[in-house]
């Protein structure tokens, strides 16, 4: 037999483990950041926007590409101002590296993932001329491999490497290459990174490939198809206040291996960051209403560090579930957030 005060001990004691089980550490808070401005709403209704990349050409002119998963690619001014938008299929993670040599001229080459088609669609754009062309040959097939996410990757050797990471947790990396206006991509590698997989991002300084499995963690992996694929893990899904599910992962470059690389908290609409080049835990922020609406259940998010006139430590771009100006609407309409870099930075050192 319990006496009734054993029970009100024991009930107590119950009491404090669960409220010490789910009270989070005050270092592992989100800090509140605001957005700078938005994009406009993509004109699909309900699940449509999802990963964007950023260029930033030497003359400081640029673009911010972002996907709709139901239609295609858009592109928007480095203000956020709709440049055009290009109806190249159901698209639903992009990224960008310049310097891709194409029929003898330098392009910036765009790279997105159809998982739909099993394939790479491809993008040219010519900073010269301003322009953006397809290929001779616009899309690549993946095979039997759907590509979730997409992450694109520039080697010392100057050799563009595609991760393509798969919701059968199955990651494979591919090298692009051009012959006489032919594009082409050789599987250099695979691995297993354990479940559903989107996220991913390439580190050139350093030879690091950052994966974020959705209910599992952050991962490095050696950039190179040569190292080993044993995988490190940063974080899991449950650490740091973060909350499953793990969505986009982007770098902040600082210096030669410096800086951080950030990852979206969809479960709990933050962001995490951990400084490089250690990978330790840098701080949590969330992006609450200011000038424009705050968001939610983010997926894609991309930064740069290169300055612009207006950002002068550069920016973060993340995308928005739900748009506040499509909440009254019948079915929601999504778009993207730019963030100062400057506000980021001091929300980080707040800690």
């Amino acid at each position: 037999m319990i006496r009734n005060s054993t029970l009100v001990a024991l009930l107590g004691s119950a009491a404090l483990l669960t409220a010490c089980a789910t009270t989070l550490d005050p270092a592992f808070e989100a800090v509140p950041v605001t957005a700078a401005f938005e994009t406009p709403v993509m004109a699909s209704i309900g699940d449509s926007a999802d990963d964007p990349a950023i260029y930033i050409g030497a003359d400081g002119n640029g673009f911010i590409a972002a996907t709709d998963k139901q239609a295609g690619l858009y592109i928007y001014s480095l203000e956020g101002e709709l440049r055009e938008f290009m109806p190249i299929g159901t698209l639903n993670n992009v990224d960008l590296r310049e310097g891709f040599s194409y029929r003898g001229v330098d392009h910036v080459l765009l790279v997105a993932s159809n998982d739909e088609t099993n394939e790479i669609a491809m993008l040219l754009y010519n900073p010269a001329t301003d322009s953006f062309t397809r290929p001779e040959t616009p899309t690549i097939s993946t095979g039997t491999l759907s590509p979730y996410g997409i992450c694109l990757g520039l080697s010392v050797n100057k050799t563009y490497h595609v991760g393509l990471t798969t919701k059968a947790g199955i990651y494979e990396q591919h090298v692009i290459s051009e012959d006489d206006g032919t594009l082409s991509a050789r599987k250099v590698r695979t691995f297993s990174t354990g479940t559903k997989t989107e996220g991913c991002a390439f580190d050139d300084r350093t030879g690091m490939l950052y994966i974020a499995e959705e209910g599992g963690g952050l991962y490095r992996y050696p950039a190179s198809p040569s190292g080993k694929d044993g995988q490190i893990v940063i974080a899991t899904a449950k650490d740091y206040g973060m909350k499953a599910d793990l969505e986009g992962v982007t770098v902040y470059e600082d210096g030669a291996n410096s800086g951080y690389v950030l990852v979206s908290s969809q479960g709990n609409n933050s962001f995490a960051a951990f400084n490089l080049p250690d990978h330790s835990f840098a701080g949590r922020f969330t992006l609450v209403d200011g000038i424009v609406d705050g968001v939610s259940t983010t997926d894609g998010i991309a930064v740069t560090s290169t300055p612009t006139a207006r950002f002068p430590k550069g920016f973060m771009v993340v995308q928005d579930d739900m748009d506040e100006t499509s909440i009254s609407e019948p079915q929601k309409k999504q778009n993207l957030k730019i963030i100062d870099w400057r506000e980021i930075e001091a929300a980080l050192q707040s800690r």
